[in-house]
């Protein structure tokens, strides 16, 4: 129980410090084996304590597994925040294109936390159960919602790049061209953005979508070896970054800091 100052007990401190501690050698064992070897039994081994004694502080291996994908959401999200923080206040393009270098940058140093927090999202995974699809998923269990809070990290510096005058942002931006889309596709795009918490316009709608998906796929390719490019993947990714700054019209000379290397 909370002591009246609003400070966990003593007993409150001590289980918070365990079940960090159960998740810091959880996340050694993902570094050491990837997402498979995360068990109960390795880390109550680790820890010298047995496997039922873990159940006081996680209900199941899936609970853990959860929790942790919650505290490396927010440590990704955390540190695009803080490379975005680094470009002007008012440089919101600038801003924007930091998050973008920090996803990857932080993925690709970070390849075996990348993959539970990821690829474990897939069908058949310990976290998502078997057919699992978009209309069972409770936006509002974790992990889903901290996946939902780093997405919106994007949505929100991409709302704000639209939502600044071309006097605050110094140019104008062009409306981008989008190819056809049928009305279903259309709604959903709609949908979709909204849901991350985008209300544009359709061409910034699917452009943004489109961003994203590049950019996601560009880095998941590379943190798993099925990237073409190899030695110049950071490279790589400036060029799309030069090819998607063109779609809405912004030069990227004009942007601060417009190159960055990983």
């Amino acid at each position: 129980m909370s002591s009246a100052t609003g400070q966990p007990s003593r007993r409150e401190q001590q289980r918070a410090d365990t079940q960090a501690e159960i998740k810091a050698v959880a996340r050694e064992l993902l570094n050491e084996a990837g997402p498979v070897g995360i068990s109960l039994r390795a880390i109550a081994r680790r820890m010298g304590m047995s496997a039922p004694a873990l159940y006081r502080y996680f209900p199941s291996l899936e609970a853990l597994v959860t929790d942790l994908c919650v505290d490396l959401y927010a440590e990704l999200r955390a540190h695009m925040l803080a490379d975005a923080d680094t470009r002007p206040d008012g440089d919101m393009v600038g801003r924007l294109l930091a998050v973008a270098r920090g996803f990857r940058e932080w993925s690709v140093n970070n390849r075996p936390e990348f993959s539970l927090m990821f690829a474990s999202l897939n069908e058949g995974s310990m976290i998502t159960p078997p057919h699992a699809g978009r209309a069972v998923l409770d936006p509002e269990a974790e992990p889903y919602r901290s996946l939902v809070r780093f997405s919106r990290v994007f949505c929100d510096m991409f709302n704000r790049v639209l939502k600044q005058t071309p006097a605050e942002r110094g140019y104008t931006l062009a409306t981008p061209r989008i190819p056809p889309l049928t009305p279903e596709l259309r709604a959903e795009v709609i949908e979709c953005s909204q849901a991350m918490g985008l209300d544009a316009p359709i061409e910034y709608s699917y452009t943004f979508m489109s961003f994203w998906v590049r950019l996601y796929g560009l880095v998941t390719m590379e943190v798993f070896g099925q990237l073409p490019i190899v030695e110049q993947s950071a490279a790589l990714l400036e060029a799309e970054i030069y090819v998607m700054a063109g779609q809405l019209g912004v030069d990227l000379a004009q942007v601060s800091d417009p190159s960055h290397h990983a």
